[in-house]
Formats: C-alpha cells, structure tokens, sequence
C-alpha cells in the first residue's frame, strides 16, 4: 500500500474518531445543543469561506485560461447538495440552510461556468 494510501485512511480514521470523542463530550451539554442561532452564525460565515474558495478556484481557471487539473465533478456534487439544503432549509424554515446553499452555490455556478469554459476552449484548440 502506498504511503498516500496511509495518509488517506489515517486522516478517515482521525475525523471519526475525533468527531466520536467531541460528540461524546457535548452530548450531555444542554447550553450547547440551545446556541443554534450561534451555530447558525457560525455555518453562514463557515459557506462564505467555501464560497470564496469557489470563486478563487475559478478565478485561477480564468485567469489561466485551462482547467487541465480541475474536474467540474465535486462542484456539481456540492451543487446537488446545497439544491437539497436549501429545499431542507424551506421545509424546516431555517434560514442559514437557506443562505449558505445561495452563498455556496453563487461560487460553485462560477466555478463551474469558468471550468467549462476552459475546457470548451481547449477543446477546440486540440
């Protein structure tokens, strides 16, 4: 097995475990489980950093003018999932699902506009 490979199943293997540990610890802590609109601070200012990245990614497949090494998949994927929060967020009325699938989604549409765009350029180059 490849040290990459390690590295993958190691970095599993801390998020689960690490997730099950604090999870444990914050199970019994009503103060905690009671701050969702903290929380919901706390995801909104979370998607505007994925937001950005969205937006940077493109930006750098704009300004390269190739998305050689980009694929248009996992946007499409977190496009898809952030179609189905924001539907989550009208159907349970909270509005942080709602705003942070518009926040992410502005990024990922531009991403992937830029992402095809350059591969339709390069195609017709080839």
């Amino acid at each position: 097995m490849k040290k990459v490979h390690w590295e993958i199943v190691a970095s599993i293997l801390f998020v689960f475990g690490s997730t099950y540990l604090v999870y444990g610890q914050l199970e019994n802590i009503s103060s905690f489980w009671d701050a969702q609109a903290l929380w919901s601070l706390a995801l909104i200012a979370g998607w505007m950093v994925v937001s950005a990245g969205y937006f940077h990614q493109g930006w750098m497949v704009h300004q390269g003018h190739s998305a050689a090494n980009v694929s248009a998949f996992l946007p499409s994927v977190v496009f898809l999932v952030q179609c189905i929060l924001f539907v989550k967020g009208i159907y349970f009325n909270d509005w942080s699902l709602i705003l942070g699938a518009v926040i992410v989604n502005s990024g990922v549409v531009f991403s992937l506009y830029q992402i095809l765009q350059a591969k339709r350029r390069s195609a017709w180059r080839a």
